[in-house]
């Protein structure tokens, strides 16, 4: 499988942004200029490891959140994703979003097998 660099590149941009971050901010704290950065984000350049590594700590992201796009098997990446959505929740907010997810996932597998049988 061949690198994405755009969805790569598409991953840093969003994550930046969700930070609050400059392209001018994020090039400082990885010790890059902001013209690499816009380069990176857009696909046009492909970065080493060492700034990749830079980028990924200057966004406080991990590896998998950056490369999810990449990735055969996202689901090490997914559960990150549920464990720090639900890492602020009282007992009673996971009890009821258990019963929401629960109650969704039996749906859609109702509702597709109800679409494949017509």
């Amino acid at each position: 499988m061949a690198v994405n660099l755009i969805l790569i590149g598409k991953r840093i941009k969003d994550i930046r942004r969700r930070r609050g971050l400059s392209q001018q901010t994020l090039a400082e704290k990885a010790d890059c200029s902001p013209t690499y950065i816009s380069y990176i984000e857009n696909g046009y350049k492909a970065m080493s490891l060492k700034t990749f590594i830079d980028i990924a700590n200057a966004l406080n992201a991990t590896a998998d959140e950056l490369l999810a796009d990449n990735l055969d098997n996202i689901l090490k990446f997914q559960n990150h994703q549920f464990a720090i959505l639900l890492s602020d929740c009282s007992e009673y907010e996971r009890t009821v979003l258990y019963d929401i997810v629960s109650a969704a996932k039996q749906s859609l597998r109702d509702n597709q097998y109800k679409l494949r049988h017509r």
